[in-house]
């Protein structure tokens, strides 16, 4: 009779818990995912590739721009810093962004801005008027300035995240507790 060790027998406790959480994590990602409605986002010039609609968090109407999380590396940020003292962005630094096909403006990545601007900072912001999207379901190229990429899902994803976190951080103490019972055995 095969008699597992005590370190061999939290070690593959401990693997099996850890596959099942991340398994369960890849699920809940595939599971938030529309691939249905999905767009790719293209310079309106050239056809360069920017990104896709998967990294697009909404849009800054009064800046006419697109909110991303992240780019193609076909998006250049420029490495000098510059200050805008008029309009929208008055008062904020930011670096540009240009295409690398091209070389037209794309948008820039605000850095330090004024307060209103704040939860912008560190974000992509695309001009929509530069941009063309490939829609994935139609195969269709249209314009995005005749696009609304509304936050309303954010509020709405944010809450099925904070519920998907709940439900894992209530599996991660269970798993917790059954380690300390391998680990210390019923009663520790």
């Amino acid at each position: 009779m095969y008699v597992m060790s005590k370190h061999t027998e939290d070690n593959t406790s401990c693997s099996i818990l850890e596959t099942s959480l991340v398994n369960l994590t890849k699920r809940l990602d595939l599971a938030r995912v529309n691939y249905q409605n999905a767009m790719v986002l293209h310079c309106a010039m050239c056809n360069t590739v920017w990104g896709d609609s998967l990294e697009v968090c909404g849009e800054e109407k009064q800046l006419n721009s697109i909110i991303c999380l992240r780019v193609t590396k076909d998006v250049v940020v420029k490495d000098e810093l510059e200050f805008r003292v008029e309009g929208q962005m008055a008062g904020s630094t930011y670096k540009a962004l240009h295409c690398s096909g091209c070389q037209c403006f794309v948008g820039v990545v605000p850095y330090s801005t004024p307060k209103h601007l704040s939860a912008l900072r560190n974000l992509f912001l695309l001009q929509k008027e530069n941009i063309n999207c490939y829609n994935l379901r139609s195969g269709t190229m249209v314009k995005a300035s005749s696009l609304h990429f509304d936050q309303s899902t954010v509020g709405k994803s944010i809450k099925e995240l904070k519920q998907e976190m709940d439900v894992l951080a209530e599996n991660l103490t269970a798993m917790e507790k059954r380690l300390k019972e391998v680990y210390y055995g019923k009663d520790g």
